[in-house]
């Protein structure tokens, strides 16, 4: 589910006229938080930082029961001299998600790059009772056109009625720009 998350923020890497990346995107970790889950077991949580390639995350989760909505709630902070909430807030209806997929805005870009990068994790709810083992990397094309260079906190959560944690994660990101800069301008 981070590939939904993430796929959130990241599309179509911007080009120049020259056909380059005007910037550059790494996740530099991935992060599960607020463990150990009440009504779920992780059993593997690694981010593996891999030379000349994404990081790429990998998940072994149990969900152990069954459940009719589950709740998805993202949030994207930026960091100034701390991490401060940053344009996207989300908390939706998983379940509702899946069995209605969105036609238009965020939501159809989400739902497009899961169908494409994690197809099993839309499968209609009742969901649970089952085993999760997902490895994902961030892939270059789904890069938003045009982001704000800096580092971003990405937080993910998969809720159950009442207010408890099936799963978490905060993936770190650093965004930069990439090309040439003039050292001095002549005046």
């Amino acid at each position: 589910m981070i590939g939904v998350v993430l796929s959130t923020l990241l599309r179509n890497a911007p080009t120049s006229s020259a056909g380059a990346s005007s910037y550059s995107i790494k996740i530099k970790k991935y992060d599960c938080i607020d463990t150990p889950y009440k009504e779920s077991t992780l059993y593997t949580c690694k981010s593996i930082p891999r030379r000349n390639a994404p990081t790429m995350v990998n998940i072994s989760i149990n969900i152990h029961k069954i459940y009719d909505d589950v709740l998805v709630k993202v949030m994207l902070f930026y960091k100034f001299s701390t991490y401060q909430p940053f344009m996207i807030s989300i908390l939706g209806n998983g379940c509702e998600f899946i069995r209605h997929p969105p036609q238009v805005s965020v939501e159809k870009y989400v739902y497009d790059i899961i169908n494409e990068t994690l197809p099993e994790l839309l499968v209609p709810c009742p969901t649970g009772n089952r085993i999760y083992n997902l490895s994902w990397y961030l892939q270059d094309r789904h890069a938003p056109k045009n982001i704000p260079p800096g580092d971003y906190k990405l937080q993910f959560k998969l809720i159950a009625q009442p207010d408890i944690t099936l799963f978490g994660m905060e993936a770190y990101i650093a965004v930069r720009t990439v090309g040439v800069v003039l050292p001095f301008v002549n005046l």
